[in-house]
């Protein structure tokens, strides 16, 4: 880039991993993350065709990425398709201002008395733990959204944003399998790509599924070191295990420390710039085995388990069974989100802890915000399970889990897997149904590595390809031996300590400086200074936890979050 005083973007927060920088005749290019083309990273001469045709060569780019093309009174940023490195922007009368960081923009905001605080924003995140779109903490500054090409002429102050690329819904229609063969191949093209310029590739494996996938996508010859995270080697790292050693690869188990998710709760908050509830930041400050790349299995869960799918859970003789049918999605589909969204807050009611009259403007953000993300589909497709996902994964980077990646991040470079527009293809052409529940992944794994279905899921501790009628039987069984008394397996269904990460009413409970925090809220200056929350009812929510109300966890792990965010940024 040019000088910083001639510059026409001000950049602000750690930068990612630059993978070019190139002049090109008036203009200055700068890619960062992991851009590829066929599978290569881009050339200078490919590059540089982002000054004179932005939209053709931002299609012809795929993987993870953040371009920025400046020239000599412009700025053009274009990201990749899933905003896999989230960026954050406003202009100013004379510069683009950008930033890798909000909790930086945020600062930067403050510190130039700027800062316009949108206290509904942060209602939003307590609602859905994540924001919607374009939706920042502040007034002023948005979030760029996937396949977006940013345009900024410093000469109008005129800023812009167009999408360079759309979803094709057209569903496919010859059947699970042939879409799973296609899928296995994809992954492994995939992991081919992340790990190019990779010599010490690491997979984070757990026991369940998504990881299974990235597992089963290497080639024999190139295993990556597997690693598992947890606070016991518990029934998770024993299938972790298992999965490693039954390809060949080297396996370990890294401990998380008791106090990990106290330790890390600043840290945590200001690299998710409050937008993510803290206890999602799992890899900070972990002492791994030395890598330069972190993969994992994040995406396949959401893409191809359909698990924000709304779903009822089906019954035989009044009994509950494994198996789940797709639930009617009614004609008003944003307010049925904004109650059904499986991510949503649960335990309490988010409205109960706004001021009285404040409800329906609260609301009424939430329904804008969403509405926002539809509005560019609505004439690409009808199906409301394709409307109904998108609003989940239209914007991955901005996943309510994504703190995950980024703490992973400061192990190591890491990479998505299921990040690669191949595979996001796939995932837009498979029918709901199709997608909904453990069976796609199932024959995926099935076609790239049968043997890895011959170890249990450690989500349910039978066999990951087992069929919902199959499952629910097994279940059935196994439990009715227990009860006679006559053994059974020997694996019941996982309990909490079997999970690689404690649930809400564990940790806080495991932490008595957590606790403590909680019991401040009520009487958090930051909280209140929003003027939207009713500081008694959180309280009151603080109370009842301390009484013993596991379920109000969830919504004091978020009012940590904003506390902290309010406190330290």
């Amino acid at each position: 880039m040019t000088s910083q005083d001639q510059s026409k973007v001000l950049v602000l927060g750690a930068e990612p991993r630059v993978a070019a920088r190139l002049n090109s005749g008036p203009a200055s290019i700068t890619a960062y993350g992991s851009p590829s083309i066929n599978g290569r990273t881009p050339n200078d001469e490919q590059l540089s065709k982002l000054v004179d045709d932005p939209l053709a060569t931002a299609r012809s780019l795929d993987g993870e990425f953040i371009v920025i093309v400046e020239g000599k009174n412009s700025v053009q940023v274009v990201n990749d398709r899933f905003a896999a490195h989230q960026l954050f922007y406003l202009s100013t009368s004379e510069k683009l201002v950008i930033a890798f960081s909000y909790a930086s923009l945020w600062k930067w905001l403050a510190d130039t008395n700027q800062l316009k605080v949108d206290p509904l924003a942060f209602y939003e995140f307590l609602h859905f733990q994540r924001l919607i779109g374009e939706t920042t903490f502040d007034q002023t500054s948005k979030a760029l959204t996937p396949a977006s090409i940013l345009s900024f002429d410093s000469r109008e102050n005129n800023l812009k944003t167009e999408r360079y690329w759309t979803p094709n819904f057209d569903k496919r229609n010859d059947g699970r399998k042939a879409i799973a063969n296609d899928l296995a191949d994809a992954v492994t093209r995939s992991v081919a790509t992340k790990t190019i310029d990779s010599t010490a590739t690491s997979l984070l494996l757990s026991g369940g599924m998504d990881s299974r996938v990235a597992l089963g996508g290497f080639n024999q010859d190139q295993l990556p070191h597997c690693i598992t995270i947890g606070e016991t080697e518990n029934n998770e790292v024993d299938v972790a295990q298992s999965l490693a050693h039954l390809v060949g690869a080297k396996h370990s188990f890294v401990p998380r420390s008791p106090t990990h998710y106290t330790d890390i709760l600043t840290t945590s908050v200001t690299a998710g710039g409050g937008m993510y509830s803290f206890q999602h930041g799992h890899f900070f400050d972990l002492n791994i085995p030395k890598t330069d790349l972190l993969l994992h299995g994040h995406g396949f869960d959401y893409y191809f388990q359909g698990m924000y799918l709304p779903a009822t859970r089906n019954k035989f003789l009044g009994r509950s069974t494994r198996s789940y049918s797709l639930s009617q999605i009614s004609p008003g589909i944003v307010g049925q989100y904004t109650q059904e969204a499986k991510y949503r807050l649960k335990g309490i009611n988010s409205l109960d802890l706004l001021n009285s009259g404040t409800a329906d403007e609260a609301m009424g953000r939430l329904v804008f915000d969403l509405q926002d993300v539809l509005d560019p589909i609505s004439d690409l497709t009808s199906d409301p399970y394709d409307q109904w996902d998108y609003l989940t994964t239209s914007a991955p980077g901005r996943h309510y889990t994504y703190l995950n990646l980024q703490s992973a991040g400061t192990l190591a470079e890491q990479r998505t897997i299921a990040f690669s527009n191949e595979i996001l293809d796939i995932y837009y052409a498979t029918p709901a149904n199709v997608r909904h529940g453990t069976t796609l992944l199932a024959e995926t794994i099935k076609k790239l590595d049968p043997r890895l279905l011959s170890i249990r899921n450690a989500n349910t501790n039978m066999r990951p390809d087992l069929s919902p009628t199959r499952l629910t039987l097994e279940t059935w069984t196994r439990g009715l031996k227990r009860r006679l008394g006559v053994g059974g397996d020997i694996h019941s269904d996982p309990d909490t300590d079997d999970r690689s990460w404690p649930t809400g009413d564990r940790l806080l409970r495991s932490s008595a400086q957590l606790v403590d925090r909680v019991n401040q809220l009520g009487s958090s200056d930051q909280i209140e200074s929003l003027r939207i929350f009713d500081m008694s009812k959180i309280k009151d929510t603080a109370n009842r936890f301390a009484s013993g109300n596991g379920a109000t966890a969830p919504a004091l792990l978020s009012l940590v979050t904003i506390d902290e965010f309010l406190k330290t940024t």
